[in-house]
Order: structure tokens, then C-alpha cells, then sequence
């Protein structure tokens, strides 16, 4: 740019910031300063004839002379002048400069035949005569203005405004496609190479090699238009997978994988993040199920489509729809259509308002079979070279991090959890390839980062975090038999013993919220939790005498002078035992009677006996119930929602949780044939055991008094239910919880005695099979009374919807 020029341009800035342009003013001048970017961009260079000696042609010329790319004398400084505009445009809010330069393709157009013309003219070549140092520099900050207009180009638009994403989201797939060409690949890797080789770099140097990983990373991390996995006539679109080959041919991969296994250097420090990006990135939105056969699937097929001994019962019923109207219905599949019908439209589940951006992106897309391979490859010599180096220094690094909320801590979680489930679903890899991640220390600083997002309510960190510890727990149930059982003894045992992580995992499944948190998060604490459980479940039974380290608090009384006086020696120091009363555990101060000036509290660590089933109960509350039952409604969660909801009803003894109405409008939703869900028919004999028990409570006064179950005001959907489980086998086989001796015993005892009843007795299992549901059917209008007050012609939909 001339000076004079620039000169003005600085001080119509200055002008601007004093007096406010108008509409047309700033027309005026977003196009003069369009026209001097421009003209910056037309002073790089042009493509020139090249004319071949005599006898040599071109077979992409007519005329026989190829056309090459001739970069002008003063390249360099327009290069800086495209820089400067850039950092000038960061200023403001449009992102113009870099909207144009995409709309003129100066990246696919100059930028890169420049920068691989002077990466050919640097490298050292027999054939070439040696280049002077005056040259050599030249070439190298042409390659070094190139690199850092590439890191500006490339990178993310995650922070902009909504508008400035959609403007760039072409523009930056373009500039994907354009990188993934193997001359292109090639030059950015020698460059690195070239540098890495030395043994101490130079600032400058530095900084190029750092920006070489920075255009890798930034490329990969371009998301790919989303594709539908049927419109396979579009997988062109895809350059992602493009780039992964190129990349693999040209050695980039076997590059990073090299740098990840001396990450633990000293040397590499500041570069440990970008390489933990760049391998993220390479498993940009790949499920780990794509990457091995035999894995289980996403959306698995019921066993009900297959046939078994729930697919037909058999007989005749009549089904009373109200209004006087019986209808026959001849098997019981025709009983479950009326609820397909009804429920055609489901329960509305929340969704979160406005989920903040995920450190994580979860958006699985489809992978190209000719791509599988290299990511197999890939991630076997990570696992097995490059892991423990990685997270051992990354881990370390973190000890001083003042911090938690930023990117890089959420993705490590994840990558380590990723690779974790990749070691586990591969029994050719080495566990110990993956020990890094098991040792005490590292594993208390993932407990530490997951409890801090709970506190800080950080949902979209918590999500990558809750799915590390999950893997982490499943890698250390699996070592307990090999040669690292001593290492996987060590961390359970210190896990087991602190009553503080224990009520993390309490405190995760009772944290949910529809508003603010994704579905997939609800699944994520849904298998976390089971997960923890069966853990905990099979080390308890090894370890009968199982401790638990726990914080009490306990009241004890100010001393004021006048009672320092009239204190007792002796007794000063007596203090009631901190093991004596469960009620110090929680709200001491709720409890005192004396007043803040007299009394204090001091917190104690007391170790007490550990009790599996006590600790389960802590999970049968209503909030758990709610939460879980979210994932009733589909698409997916019933494989991960089932063993809680067992958990709560039977093993618990507490399906009066459940008599809540959203949640047995959920429920009802398991009687949709037209569902294929995993482990839909033992969710399915769940749920109507609880409606079994449901039954027994609406038809009795006193235990509808005690468990307040809400009215399931729906005559039809009623009708339904009852006949159906009059005619099914389905919720027998499990062992009843309220009964009809229940029910005796409560109308002649007091009502003092009345509370939710635990019983196993036999007795009263046999007399609540026996019961007649078909009498049910019909006094329950009449027992009950929530029928008679809704109006013919309510809406359905509208109450379903509700």
C-alpha cells in the first residue's frame, strides 16, 4: 500500500470516530476500503505462459506453453498488508477483510501457489544451485507470512456472532477442500520436518513450527456439511475423509503420532494442547462402535420384532372406548395399537433453552470404509506409544492450572475416556498401554475437575468428564484379573473409602435439569451411575469389613468468659461421640436451639461400616425417578435408563415414586408396538408390574392417602391398560410390594402404623397374584372418582402434550 494512501485511510478512521457515519457514508466508505484490500490482492502475482524448450510440450496446453504462477517482486509486502488489514478487521464485528478474501478465493488463488513455490525453492535440492542467504531469507519469511495468513484464514468462528458463522461456514469448507491436495500436505509437513530436525530452534522458528500445527488442527476442526447416511451419492462432500488419506499417504499422521510420543519432553511443552487438538480433530465425531465390527449398535432391534413368548397371547377381549361402545379386539397386538395411536404424539420432554457450546461435539457422522483402516492403525500405535506420555505430562501441566473452565481440560477428558473405550473394545491392546489414566493421583484430579463442574454447574464440561470416569471404572474392573490387579486394588480402594466421591455420584443423578442440560447428558450420568454401582456392588462383596471415610459436623458450645470460669476441668473437654447419631451428617444447624453467639459447629472425620443396600436407597428418591424417566420417551436411553428405574422400583421397594403423572404418561409409551428400542420387553414387564402396583393403590382410600399417586385421567388409555394386563403375563414374575394383606393390615391397624411398606414376605407375594385385575376393570371408575369429572370432549392431545 502506497503511504499517502494508508495515511488517509488511518485518518478517515479517526474522523470516524469522531462524527458517526450515516448509512450511506458507510456504504461510501466499506467500499473504498473494499477496493484497497483488493488492490493488495491484485499486486501477488499472476499466471504467466511458460515456454518449454524445443520438442517439450504440455499436454494441458493448446498452444503449448504451460501456464505457471509468477509471484511479483513486491509480494511480501502485500502479504503484510493483507495481514495488517486482518488484524485491523479483528476490531470490529463484520469480519469483512476475511469475508472478501474468501469471496475472491485468494487462498486457492495466490496464497498457496506462493507458499509452495518458495517451500520447493527453500528445501535443499542436488539439482538446484545453493541458494544465497539473502535468498534463503526471503524465501523463509515469504513461507512464514503465508503460514500465519493460514492460521488466520482457517481459524474458528465459535466466539462470533451468529450471523459472522453462517457468512463463513461455505467459506471455510472451501478453504478445506483447497488444503486437502497432496502438494499442498506435502509442503506444510516439510516445513515442520525441516525445523523439528534441529536440536534448538530459534524464536522465529518456533513460532513457524507452532503455526504449521495450528493450520493442521484449524483444517480438521472445519466441520463437513452433515450429510444424511443414506444419501451415499453425496459422500463427495465429505473432504474430511479426503484429508485423513492424503494425510496418512503423505506421512502427516506417523508426523503427529511421533511428536505425541515425546510429548512428555521438555521441548514440546507449549505444544502439548495443539497436538492433543489435532489428534481429537482426527477423530472428529467418529463413534467408537464405527471403528470395530462386532461392537453394539446405536438402535438395536427388539427382541419383540424377532418373536417370542410376549409376541402373542392369544384370545379374544373387548375393550369398552367409552360412550357405551365395546370393541373386539382378537389378539394382543391389536390391544397394544390403541396406545400407538394415542401416544402417537409423546409426552413432551424439555430441551434445554440454550445450551451453551460443547468443548465436545457429539454429532457422529458417517465414516468412509476406505478411512476405517487408518483410524484403526492409528489408534493402536497411539494407544499403545503415544498415551501414557501424553496424559502423564498434560495431567502434570494441569497440577498449576488456576482455572478449570476453558477447552482443553473437557477434551482431554474426553480423548482419555475415547481411547479408553477403544483399548477396552480391542482385546489385542495392552492394558498397560493404558495405565497412565489408572494411577491414584491422576484419577483424583478427574474427580476433582468433575466435582468442580457440578459445583460451577458447567454441564457441557460435566458431560465429557462424567464419561472419562466411566471408562476409567470399567478399565479398572477388567484389570482386577491380570498382572495390574494390584494398581486397579489401589485406586478402588481409595475411591471406595471417600465418603466425599461416593456422595458425588448421588449428588450427579439428582442433578438434571430438562432446561439447561442435553438428553445426552442424562444418558451419560445414567450409565456413569450404573457403571459406579456394579463396581461397587462387586467390590463391597470381596470386602466384607468395607470402611467409609465421612465429614460429620458436629455443635459444639462457645466458651464465653463467664462460663470459661464455671467450667469444669474435667468436663471441658468431654465431647459426644461423632459416630453416634446419622442426624450430624446433615443440617446440624437446623437442629440447634441456641443461638448463633452461643453455639459453633466443628467438622469431623469419623470412618463408619459400609453398607451396600443403604447407600442404593440413596438413589430411590423422587428427583432420581423423574430425571431417569426423561429417557422413556425416544429416540434412544431405554438401554440406559432400565437399570435405575429396577434399581428404584424393585430392588429399592419404592414403584410408588413412580406414580407420578408425567412419569406414567412416559410409561405408557412402552406399550407402542410400533417401538423398537433395546431391552423394550423387560422394560416393558417392568412397567407393568409398576402399573400392577399402581392398580392395587388408586383402588384403596387408605393407601391412596399414604402414597398420593396421581390420577392417570384417561378413560381409554385406562381401558386399555387394565385389559392388557389381565390377559398378560407381563409384571408377574417379579415379587409385589403392595398387596391386598398389605391393605387388610393398614384398615385394621392404627394410623400411626401407616408408612410405605418393605416386605418379603411370601404369603402376601401369592395373595397379590392371585388378585383379580379383571375386577378392577370394573370399580375402578367408581372406587376412584378421577373419571367423573372430565368432560367428554377434552383433548387428548392437548393433556398427553402437556
Amino acid at each position: 500500500m502506497e503511504p499517502d494512501t494508508k495515511d488517509a485511510f488511518i485518518e478517515d478512521d479517526e474522523h470516524a470516530e469522531e462524527q458517526p457515519y450515516s448509512d450511506e457514508q458507510m456504504a461510501e466508505e466499506v467500499e473504498r476500503y473494499r477496493n484497497i484490500v483488493l488492490s493488495a490482492c491484485s499486486s501477488l502475482g499472476n499466471l504467466m505462459p511458460v515456454v518449454k524448450p524445443a520438442g517439450q510440450t504440455d499436454q494441458t496446453s493448446v498452444d503449448g506453453n504451460a501456464m505457471e504462477y509468477v509471484p511479483k517482486d513486491d509480494c511480501l509486502a502485500s502479504l503484510k498488508d493483507i495481514k495488517r488489514y486482518i488484524q485491523m478487521d479483528e476490531q470490529g464485528e463484520g469480519k469483512w477483510v476475511l469475508q472478501w478474501l474468501g469471496e475472491w478465493e485468494v487462498l486457492k488463488r495466490d496464497i498457496i501457489p506462493i507458499f509452495t513455490l518458495s517451500v520447493k525453492r527453500l528445501l535443499p535440492n542436488k539439482d538446484k544451485e545453493e541458494l544465497s542467504e539473502d535468498d534463503r531469507e526471503h524465501l523463509l519469511k515469504l513461507v512464514m507470512i503465508c503460514v500465519e495468513l493460514f492460521v488466520f484464514l482457517t481459524w474458528n468462528m465459535k466466539t462470533e456472532s451468529e450471523d459472522v458463522k453462517v457468512r463463513f461456514t461455505r467459506i471455510l469448507q472451501s478453504y478445506k477442500r483447497t488444503f486437502a491436495e497432496t502438494q499442498v500436505i506435502a509442503c506444510l509437513l516439510s516445513v515442520a520436518v525441516m525445523h523439528l530436525r534441529k536440536n534448538h530452534n530459534s524464536e522465529r522458528e518456533t513460532m513457524l513450527i507452532k503455526g504449521v500445527l495450528y493450520v493442521f488442527r484449524n483444517i480438521l476442526a472445519i466441520p463437513d456439511p452433515l450429510v444424511s447416511p443414506t444419501s451415499a451419492h453425496l459422500s463427495n462432500l465429505e473432504a474430511q475423509d479426503k484429508l485423513l488419506v492424503i494425510m496418512e499417504k503423505e506421512l502427516v499422521i506417523d508426523f503427529f503420532l511421533t511428536m505425541l510420543s515425546s510429548a512428555d519432553e521438555r521441548r514440546f511443552k507449549d505444544l502439548r494442547p495443539i497436538l492433543l487438538d489435532t489428534i481429537y480433530y482426527v477423530y472428529y465425531r467418529v463413534p467408537v462402535s464405527v471403528l470395530f465390527e462386532g461392537r453394539a449398535k446405536w438402535f438395536e432391534q427388539s427382541d419383540l420384532k424377532r418373536g417370542n413368548r410376549h409376541a402373542n397371547f392369544g384370545g379374544i377381549y373387548a375393550l369398552s372406548t367409552g360412550e357405551n361402545t365395546i370393541m373386539p379386539v382378537f389378539n394382543a397386538r391389536e390391544v397394544l395399537k390403541p396406545f400407538a395411536n394415542l401416544f402417537r404424539k409423546p409426552a413432551v420432554v424439555k430441551e434445554p433453552r440454550k445450551v451453551p457450546d460443547c468443548p465436545v461435539d457429539y454429532s457422529w457422522r458417517t465414516v468412509d470404509p476406505d478411512v476405517i483402516p487408518i483410524l484403526r492403525r492409528t489408534a493402536a500405535v497411539f494407544i499403545e506409544s503415544c498415551f501414557n506420555p501424553l496424559f502423564i505430562a498434560m495431567f502434570d501441566d494441569l497440577k498449576v492450572t488456576t482455572s478449570v473452565v476453558n477447552e482443553t481440560i473437557p477434551r482431554l477428558l474426553y480423548i482419555a475416556g475415547y481411547f479408553i473405550d477403544i483399548s477396552l473394545a480391542n482385546s489385542a491392546i495392552d492394558l498397560g498401554c493404558i495405565s497412565a489414566l489408572v494411577q491414584t493421583h491422576i484419577f483424583g484430579q478427574v474427580m476433582r475437575f468433575t466435582s468442580t463442574y457440578m459445583e460451577l454447574k458447567e454441564w457441557p464440561s460435566l458431560e465429557p468428564s462424567m464419561y472419562c470416569i466411566q471408562q476409567i471404572m470399567l478399565a479398572l474392573l477388567k484389570m482386577r484379573d491380570t498382572k495390574l490387579g494390584s494398581l486397579s486394588e489401589n485406586v478402588l480402594s481409595n475411591l471406595f473409602y471417600d465418603g466425599d466421591a461416593l456422595d458425588l455420584f448421588v449428588k450427579l443423578c439428582r442433578a438434571y435439569k430438562p432446561t439447561k442440560m442435553r438428553r445426552q447428558c442424562l444418558e451419560q450420568i445414567a450409565r456413569l451411575a450404573d457403571t459406579f454401582l456394579h463396581a461397587l456392588k462387586v467390590y463391597s462383596e470381596t470386602r466384607p469389613s468395607l470402611v467409609v471415610k465421612k465429614r460429620v459436623r458436629r455443635r459444639v458450645k462457645k466458651q464465653t468468659p463467664d462460663n470459661d470460669e464455671k467450667t469444669d476441668p474435667d468436663n471441658a473437654t468431654q465431647q459426644p461421640d461423632a459416630a453416634e447419631s446419622d442426624e450430624e451428617m446433615a443440617g446440624a444447624e437446623e437442629n440447634t436451639q441456641d443461638s448463633p453467639a452461643e453455639a459453633a459447629f466443628e467438622e469431623l472425620q469419623v470412618e463408619r461400616a459400609f453398607a451396600f443396600s443403604k447407600y442404593e436407597n440413596a438413589f430411590a428418591v423422587a428427583p432420581v425417578a423423574v430425571s431417569f424417566s426423561n429417557l422413556l420417551a425416544p429416540p434412544t436411553g431405554i438401554e440406559y435408563v432400565y437399570p435405575m428405574l429396577y434399581r428404584i422400583a424393585v430392588t429399592c421397594k419404592k414403584p410408588h415414586l413412580f406414580f407420578r403423572k408425567r412419569i406414567l404418561q412416559r410409561m405408557l409409551l412402552m406399550f407402542n408396538d410400533e417401538l423398537t428400542l433395546p431391552h423394550r420387553m423387560e422394560m416393558l414387564d417392568l412397567v407393568c408390574w409398576i402399573f400392577r402396583q399402581y392398580i392395587v393403590v388408586i383402588n384403596s382410600p387408605i393407601l391412596r392417602e399414604m402414597y398420593k399417586p396421581d390420577p392417570l385421567d384417561n378413560k381409554l388409555a385406562t381401558e386399555c391398560l387394565l385389559t392388557f394386563l389381565s390377559r398378560s403375563s407381563l409384571g408377574t414374575s417379579i415379587e409385589p410390594v403392595i398387596t391386598r394383606r398389605i391393605l387388610k393390615d393398614l384398615a385394621t391397624g392404627d394410623d400411626d402404623d401407616i408408612k410405605p411398606l418393605d416386605t418379603n414376605d411370601k404369603d402376601t407375594a401369592n395373595d397379590a397374584e392371585n388378585q383379580n385385575i379383571n375386577g378392577a376393570t370394573d370399580n375402578l371408575s367408581e372406587s376412584v372418582g378421577f373419571m367423573d369429572d372430565l368432560d367428554d370432549d377434552f383433548d387428548l392431545d392437548q393433556m398427553l402434550n402437556s
